[in-house]
């Protein structure tokens, strides 16, 4: 009697090695990483400037409803972080009100509730911590994977440009050539390095976006 064979064979290795560069998730990874330096700089512009300039004019009627305002921002700041950490990460974070519930009824208790609400102050801390964080995954992607491209071009470049190494000066195709297996094994590597950062961004956002 014919059988079929159910028997499910392993991934190779050296597609197993590939992965980040080979799957859709390794890119989306590689744009958080990227979006994590402007998206920092945006956040921490508006966070210290909306909070320092509330508390210099707190003892004026003008300092409490513009920290109320800087606050009322941070839900929906927090509700894009989790669809793009969801998009790009897989982080899996559910979605949460854009504002926070009030204990009681009218305007009063509406702002008081912006005061009181525990994932507005994390996530001040969360949206603050998206500057260091998204500094440090854009620069180490940029220059790892930058570094790798170059060697791997290093065939190009070094008849024309001198390539800087401090031991050694390639400046010929051949001498560039002797580069390329080092840019092709850095290139692997920051493909591990970026899944590693995007893994350090996911469980963050999981703690201060959700």
């Amino acid at each position: 009697m014919f059988r079929m064979d159910t028997t499910i064979s392993p991934t190779p290795v050296w597609r197993s090695v590939l992965r980040p560069l080979t799957s859709a998730a390794g890119y989306r990874a590689l744009t958080h990483n990227l979006l994590g330096l402007p998206l920092g700089i945006a956040y921490f512009t508006w966070l210290v400037t909306g909070l320092a300039t509330g508390l210099g004019l707190a003892i004026t009627l003008i300092g409490i409803p513009l920290l109320t305002l800087v606050l009322a921002t941070v839900r929906p700041l927090l509700a894009g972080e989790r669809a793009m950490a969801n998009g790009l990460l897989d982080a899996g974070i559910a979605s949460a009100p854009l504002a926070p519930t009030p204990d009681g009824e009218g305007w009063i208790k509406r702002l008081q509730a912006y005061w009181t609400d525990s994932a507005t102050w994390r996530g001040i801390a969360y949206l603050l911590a998206r500057f260091p964080v998204g500094t440090a995954t854009f620069t180490v992607a940029v220059a790892a994977y930058g570094t790798a491209l170059y060697l791997i071009a290093a065939p190009i470049v070094a008849p024309f440009d001198t390539i800087e190494l401090g031991f050694w000066q390639p400046d010929t195709v051949a001498d560039g050539l002797a580069l390329v297996p080092a840019g092709l094994i850095l290139l692997v590597l920051s493909g591990w390095i970026n899944e590693g950062m995007a893994a350090i961004s996911r469980g963050l956002a999981r703690w201060g976006a959700r």
